[in-house]
């Protein structure tokens, strides 16, 4: 099916374009109306590069927000809450007692965790869509060290074993939030063992319940919230008391291509980068040493706190060749990976490009949240990854189906991958009006835009 051929690419556009004006707040834009109601770490980057194509002051305005609420240890917090709508979230920012920390600001009340650090690349993806570039240049010199001081507090403090390889401490801060990888470290978490801090969701008044996590995933989402207030956000008593404490290849991933871009970066601005590049060498040695599975084609995720691989079924695993990590046979291999059953099912069961879990798994759950439904931003960093390896065709690929799902059935959060059903039933999961599905969307059509 040549997709190209049947989407109207300037209404897309166009629909986009309203998608992000609606969630826009005056200093940041909402990833969704009304389920997310704050700014969100990663979301934020992915934006700024839709933005960038055509609205720079709010590209800009995107990272300014955000790294307000940085850290004085140069975390940047997962979330950013907004004072209008504090209450209709939970966790609410009262709830992480942040100001247990001496290194959270006192002006801004976010969450106690981070996320993916997207924002070196999404600096360059603003710097080189600019057609100002010296007020892009001013950007970068503005942001620059900001981003940095997140990547010293990433090796500093999330790195105990020098390996170049940080650790995430919460489903959360790993961006897929569910996903099975995630369910073997979280069982070991035990209700016998633990008391439960009382909390109400929020997140199931404006979502489905089959769509989002269950209660016991968030019972111990919270639970692990709770061990970081008693150790007062200090990061050596986190790391001593969390019982999930692992090492993500797409998190990994993410850190390493966004230390290549602050890299280049550093060169228009003659910004010192000695340090950040020995970081970033070790960190591509160890996942192709520590992460990457021969056996599989894809890179694993590290418990390092029972001392043990987590062997990835999830999309996640694949994403290293946006970083360009992998050396080319390996990327063959993840091509391969992502070819079989395991990425585009079985004979009887043709998935969409690409599921974020295994839909040939138990495990797998094409409806729930990062169990298995096609999300935009994994199909994005897959298409830039595999165009640098010379798979034009499969990198074409991802970015058409997405396209064509959003064509479908609108920008929503995520979609169901199963082929056979696409068409009997609304496919589009979570939130509509999704921000980064958006920006994203305007991102893939920028060429045809131009054309």
């Amino acid at each position: 099916m040549h997709t190209a051929e049947l989407i109207d690419f300037k209404a897309l556009v166009a629909e986009a374009k309203d998608i992000l004006a609606g969630n826009w707040t005056g200093k940041f834009t909402k990833p969704a109306p009304n389920l997310y109601p704050h700014q969100w770490n990663w979301d934020a980057g992915f934006i700024a590069i839709g933005y960038s194509h055509y609205y720079m002051d709010r590209a800009e305005s995107e990272l300014r927000s955000l790294f307000s609420g940085q850290w004085d240890n140069g975390m940047v917090p997962q979330i950013i809450f907004n004072p209008e709508f504090d209450y209709n979230y939970f966790p609410s920012s009262d709830f992480w007692e942040t100001w247990r920390s001496f290194s959270a600001p006192e002006n801004k009340k976010t969450s106690g965790i981070t996320m993916p650090p997207v924002h070196g690349f999404v600096l360059q993806h603003i710097y080189d869509n600019a057609k100002d570039k010296m007020r892009a240049l001013n950007f970068v010199k503005e942001m620059f060290p900001k981003i940095l001081k997140m990547h010293h507090y990433f090796y500093n403090h999330r790195d105990p074993f020098n390996e170049g390889l940080v650790y995430i401490r919460h489903p959360w801060e790993s961006g897929t939030d569910n996903s099975p990888t995630w369910d073997a470290p979280m069982e070991r978490i035990t209700f016998d063992k633990i008391k439960i801090p009382p909390y109400k969701r929020k997140d199931l008044d404006n979502g489905h319940a089959e769509h989002r996590p269950t209660d016991y995933d968030y019972n111990r989402y919270i639970h692990l919230i709770d061990i970081y207030r008693k150790c007062d956000y200090n990061e050596e008593a986190i790391l001593e008391r969390c019982p999930f404490v692992i090492q993500d290849p797409l998190f990994n991933c993410i850190l390493v291509k966004s230390n290549q871009a602050l890299i280049e970066l550093a060169t228009l601005i003659d910004e010192d980068v000695e340090q950040l590049t020995k970081w970033n060498e070790l960190s591509i040695k160890s996942m192709n040493e520590k992460l990457w599975n021969p056996k599989t084609g894809i890179y694993d995720a590290y418990d390092l706190h029972n001392d043990e691989r987590i062997e990835m079924q999830a999309s996640s695993g694949l994403i290293p060749v946006y970083a360009h990590i992998p050396n080319a046979e390996q990327a063959q291999q993840i091509v391969d990976r992502l070819l079989s059953k395991s990425f585009s099912g079985s004979a009887d069961q043709n998935t969409y490009l690409c599921p974020s879990y295994n839909p040939t798994s138990p495990k797998f759950n094409p409806k729930k949240y990062w169990r298995g439904p096609v999300w935009i931003n994994m199909n994005w960093m897959l298409h830039h990854g595999l165009k640098h390896y010379g798979f034009t065709d499969l990198a074409e690929q991802l970015k058409q189906e997405s396209l064509e799902l959003i064509n479908h059935y609108g920008f929503y959060e995520y979609f169901d991958p199963i082929k056979d059903v696409v068409g009997k039933e609304k496919q589009g999961y979570g939130s509509h009006r999704f921000s980064w599905s958006a920006a994203l969307c305007i991102d893939f059509l920028q060429d045809e835009e131009d054309d």
